[in-house]
């Protein structure tokens, strides 16, 4: 879909369907106003919403959408839900869209949005080489190299995955809540586990990094977000940017990007 060519951008609304979460952000002006709800919950979306926009945006519809979407089945129906409210255009996000980027995959066309999208926004956030680490329901790796390219990642399963793995496939293990770890030697099985998810995944973390700038020869800007980050940003070697809400404003960058594009 042709962008439209306004001279001014009343109301942009950015979504990102999660696994987790759906999270929405509304952009007006040099503000965000944020919303979030439960990927369970996503029938309640439309409702929730229009509750939104009249709370904080003056009941003024919006002017432009951009959504990331790893679950496919929900798309359109968020879609859907989102046509009342809007005035202008709405797109998806997919590797065909003007992001910045270029890909070295096997096969583009399968790479998360989500992955696309903080990656965009952090090789422009730095003007370099970066990596995006991203702590959610899978902490998953984005890496773009020189000249924008996206050359790869890995994937791990998140925090509170595993947490639930425990719980689901032994015996005798029980559902932690995961918190800070009070110390490397756990004391009990709560503290083992929480030792373990966390220093675990950091350690995992700090030594895929250290692989790939060995293979590609140069050193990588790291980005962080995700809604685990907080649990495990002090046990981090190394971070750049702390960014919780980089998805929601990788959004907006790329509609800047493609509204630019046909001006």
């Amino acid at each position: 879909m042709k962008l439209s060519q306004a001279a001014g951008l009343q109301l942009l609304l950015a979504i990102d369907i999660g696994n987790t979460n759906i999270k929405l952000g509304l952009f007006c002006g040099g503000s965000l106003i944020k919303f979030s709800i439960a990927l369970a919950d996503s029938h309640l979306f439309g409702e929730g919403l229009g509750e939104l926009i009249r709370q904080n945006a003056a009941a003024e519809k919006i002017t432009a959408a951009m959504v990331s979407s790893v679950v496919p089945l929900l798309t359109g129906q968020i879609c859907s839900a989102l046509r009342p409210y809007l005035t202008g255009e709405l797109h998806i996000v997919s590797h065909r869209t003007n992001t910045g980027l270029s890909y070295s995959l096997h096969h583009p066309e399968r790479l998360g949005a989500d992955r696309l999208v903080a990656a965009a926004w952090a090789y422009h956030h730095f003007g370099a080489p970066s990596a995006v680490i991203d702590f959610g329901t899978a902490t998953t790796i984005s890496v773009t190299g020189h000249s924008g390219v996206f050359i790869g990642g890995a994937i791990i399963p998140g925090l509170r995955t595993m947490a639930r793995a425990f719980s689901e496939h032994t015996a005798a293990l029980p559902l932690v809540e995961l918190a800070m770890p009070l110390s490397a030697l756990g004391k009990d099985t709560r503290e083992a586990i929480i030792s373990g998810i966390v220093y675990g995944t950091a350690g995992a973390v700090s030594r895929i990094i250290y692989e790939i700038e060995m293979e590609i020869g140069y050193n990588l800007k790291i980005a962080i977000t995700g809604g685990n980050m907080p649990l495990i940003v002090p046990c981090l070697e190394r971070v750049d940017v702390a960014e919780p809400d980089l998805l929601l404003k990788g959004l907006k960058q790329i509609y800047e990007r493609m509204r630019q594009a046909w001006m």
